[in-house]
């Protein structure tokens, strides 16, 4: 079995693609092909990269057919989704509002609730991709906390309820309350 050899510069774009990497499988293969370079089994990469030996070796053919350009993660093709675009839209005017407008109980903005006012509004998108657009109009959202701390003489009456609506809540949900 023939070593697997790089170039200084062949190298050195796969320590620069580890390096910079933004996607988790670019990471593994500059790793796994730099780890080969040092001399170790495809068995042994595959083990503690916990990827398949096939994929040691698929990707070493494709870096030597392609080049770097082989490693990096494509966008998946297909039509852009016309629902995001019309969520992308709405959103940023209707986060302006009160969610108590919407019919919400609380008075901050939540993924969860921002999905359901988008639905309420014609435009059916799951929470996963309100938490992407909402992060890349850079708009901030917060995470529901129903904590009471306070010197107020019914702290501990106001806790207690607390802790029963977080118990509810879930069921509530379910029913269709929010």
């Amino acid at each position: 079995m023939t070593k697997f050899r790089l170039t200084r510069k062949e190298r050195m774009a796969l320590e620069r693609l580890r390096k910079d990497a933004k996607d988790k499988l670019e990471y593994i293969r500059a790793t796994c092909l730099l780890m080969r370079w040092r001399d170790r089994k495809a068995r042994e990469v595959a083990k503690e990269l916990s990827i398949s030996m096939g994929a040691v070796f698929k990707w070493e053919a494709s870096f030597r057919r392609n080049g770097i350009d082989a490693l990096m993660t494509k966008r998946p093709p297909g039509r852009p989704s016309v629902k995001k675009k019309e969520a992308r839209r709405l959103m940023p005017e209707m986060m302006k509002k009160d969610p108590q407008a919407f019919g919400f109980l609380k008075g901050r903005w939540v993924v969860r609730d921002v999905s359901k006012a988008l639905k309420s509004e014609g435009v059916e998108i799951n929470p996963t991709q309100v938490h992407g657009i909402l992060h890349d109009l850079g708009l901030s959202y917060k995470r529901p906390k129903l904590d009471v701390k306070s010197n107020d003489p019914n702290y501990y009456r106001k806790a207690k309820e607390v802790r029963n609506y977080k118990q509810v809540a879930p069921a509530l949900e379910k029913k269709g309350f929010s």
